[in-house]
């Protein structure tokens, strides 16, 4: 199967992004992680910071040495008849209060404590509590600074935000985080808390709600744009699922923002935010399905397993408060196999489809490794929680709804192009059917004055007969140089055999001449071809009409075309030249119009059709003029024309 499928340059770019995807995650994971930044951390329970620390290092996250009390609401009061009676505990290792033991209940009371011994000084700290889940009363010292919710049982109210407490201390500070959490799968302290200089952490915040604030913006415009599309164009299905794949990955990657400005109920929030991670996955294999144009029963199966972990992901956030660690534990399990199974399923199906020429995979297929290398480094970087960005399937579906994105841009842009040609073909054949028309009113006018001329006939005859008998030779020799040339008035000058195609070429000789350009033509084209006339009609037609213009736009010098055509060798040949200002626009190797700002629709359209037929353009300039050759393979019905 993959004997002759990829090149070794697609080898190579598709080996290079799995390189520079890895490096990134390996990038984000060293530099903006939160446990993988080197400062001192609290040992049994206390953290020591000298002056030279804190000028060293103005921000830290407080992972390590927390004193955590399993099953208790204290105060600081009650803290101090605590004793012993605690464990040590590192922020991140546990996302509940069941502590990975499935005999206890994920929801609960809990509460942590650090002791933190500062520089004498008084100075001025700032702390950043993450979100904590899902109620809770945080002290510095004894006095209450923050209260979220309600902690107490009989009064419980869950509520959470990411907030900033800023405070004056020196020595020892005591912080004590006292958390209840009846209502989701997360319970207590699961994230580190930033501590540090207020101006560092102010500004480092500022970033992460920029960065999200420009991803949320910048999905929302394509949601919106995509929403006129899907109004606009008939071919719409992918569009419109494209809009919902931009929502969902809005409402997916805007918690930062949301979390760190509103304080908010954990329902129905918290999950919407989880099952809007799981629709992006879903509507991304919809999509991918559609444009790799998997087979029917494959689409089938995909996505009803997709729209399957959707819903088990909103019955398992919405009955979150009913949950135990076993189930919590067998739902992870499943994720997990979902994530693996989409990264290989995109993998194969978009591999599948570039087998079979279908050229939109192959941007699909780089999306689909940066998806797949983020999982795989997401399991073997476990540890890691952005500083600024985002997490590593975060970014790798980012890169799956930029992959979507772009096919189906370049899908939409396509279409409009080919519609402008469509349209300018329509144009062409309208001014075929002028050329037509003028050309039969030709015909008819001949056809009055040789009526005339013979209706006349016996009365020329007449006037020769009378000149002859009275030897006026040199009279008799004038008139009927008169007749003969009154007779040559009425033939129709033909320039070719082919009617259609005479009728253009005498259409723009007339136009050329009106406009005082010289126009030549030695034409050689049998009467039938198996080639369509509308086709032919319109290649020619765009590069008189070109020449025609170009020559309009000549200031100096003699205007003048010449167009020649012939069958030689199982082809049709054309030559068309024309002089020209000496100015021509071209940009990555096309030819910009003159008429308006982009490519030029004729020469596209000319393009499109000669590509149609396998033939050969070949367009280039010298100082004698401009110059297009055609040549498409022909085969005539009747070599008698020839």
């Amino acid at each position: 199967m993959f004997k002759n499928l990829f090149s070794f340059r697609r080898w190579v770019s598709l080996l290079l992004t799995i390189v520079l995807s890895s490096m990134l995650f390996h990038t984000l994971y060293h530099f903006d992680n939160k446990y993988t930044k080197t400062t001192p951390q609290a040992i049994n329970g206390g953290l020591y910071l000298s002056q030279e620390d804190w000028i060293n290092t103005p921000i830290r996250y407080l992972r390590d040495g927390w004193r955590y009390y399993a099953d208790r609401l204290l105060t600081p009061e009650t803290l101090q008849q605590q004793g012993d009676t605690y464990q040590y505990l590192s922020i991140g290792e546990v996302s509940n209060f069941s502590m990975g033991d499935s005999r206890r209940s994920p929801h609960g009371s809990s509460s942590y404590a650090l002791t933190l011994y500062l520089p004498e000084e008084i100075h001025t700290y700032t702390i950043e509590l993450p979100e904590i889940y899902s109620a809770f009363r945080f002290y510095i010292n004894d006095t209450l600074k923050l209260q979220m919710g309600e902690t107490d049982l009989k009064t419980y109210q869950d509520q959470t935000q990411c907030r900033m407490i800023t405070f004056e201390a020196s020595g020892k500070v005591t912080l004590l985080l006292a958390v209840s959490s009846h209502s989701w799968v997360y319970s207590g302290l699961v994230y580190p808390p930033a501590f540090g200089e207020p101006l560092y952490l102010n500004t480092t915040r500022g970033v992460r709600i920029g960065i999200c604030l420009i991803l949320v913006t910048v999905t929302l415009m394509l949601a919106i744009f995509s929403f006129y599309l899907a109004i606009r164009i008939h071919r719409k299905n992918n569009i419109w699922i494209f809009f919902l794949l931009c929502v969902a990955t809005a409402v997916f990657t805007s918690y930062s923002v949301v979390h760190g400005i509103l304080p908010m109920p954990i329902q129905p929030w918290y999950s919407i935010e989880l099952v809007s991670g799981y629709l992006v996955t879903l509507l991304v294999i919809l999509l991918h399905n559609r444009i790799c144009d998997a087979k029917k029963y494959v689409q089938l199966l995909s996505n009803s397993l997709a729209g399957v972990v959707c819903v088990l992901a909103l019955l398992y956030g919405l009955f979150a408060t009913q949950l135990t660690f076993p189930i919590m534990l067998g739902f992870s399990n499943i994720v997990l196999g979902f994530k693996l199974f989409t990264a290989f399923y995109l993998l194969f199906t978009a591999v599948a489809a570039i087998r079979y020429k279908n050229k939109n995979a192959t941007i699909l297929l780089y999306g689909d490794i940066i998806y797949a290398c983020s999982f795989v480094w997401d399991r073997l970087l476990p540890d890691y929680e952005p500083i600024l960005g985002g997490w590593f399937q975060e970014w790798g579906s980012l890169s799956l709804v930029m992959a979507t994105g772009i096919v189906l841009w370049y899908d939409v842009a396509m279409g409009y192009r080919h519609s402008l040609v469509y349209a300018e073909e329509q144009r062409q054949m309208k001014r075929q059917l002028i050329m037509q028309v003028e050309h039969l009113r030709q015909m008819n006018q001949k056809v009055e004055e040789s009526a005339k001329l013979r209706h006349d006939f016996r009365h020329h005859l007449r006037t020769l007969m009378t000149l002859s008998q009275e030897s006026r030779h040199e009279e008799l020799e004038n008139y009927i140089r008169g007749i003969t040339e009154i007779n040559e008035g009425t033939r129709l000058g033909r320039l070719t055999e082919n009617i259609e195609i005479d009728a253009m070429v005498q259409y723009y000789s007339n136009l050329a001449r009106s406009n005082h350009i010289q126009f030549r033509a030695r034409l050689n084209i049998p009467a039938q071809l198996n080639i369509s006339i509308v086709d032919l009609c319109g290649v020619l037609g765009n590069l008189l009409e070109n020449a025609v213009e170009a020559c309009q736009r000549q200031q100096t010098g003699t205007k003048s075309i010449f167009i020649a055509g012939r069958v030689n060798d199982g082809c049709l040949e054309f030559v068309v030249d024309n002089s020209f200002s000496g100015k021509v626009n071209i940009s990555r190797g096309q030819y910009l119009s003159s008429k308006r700002n982009g490519f030029g629709l004729g020469i596209s359209s000319v393009l499109e059709t000669i590509e149609r037929y396998n033939g050969v353009i070949n367009l280039y300039s010298d100082d004698k003029g401009f110059h297009a050759e055609v040549s498409i393979p022909f085969e005539s019905y009747t070599r008698g024309g020839l």
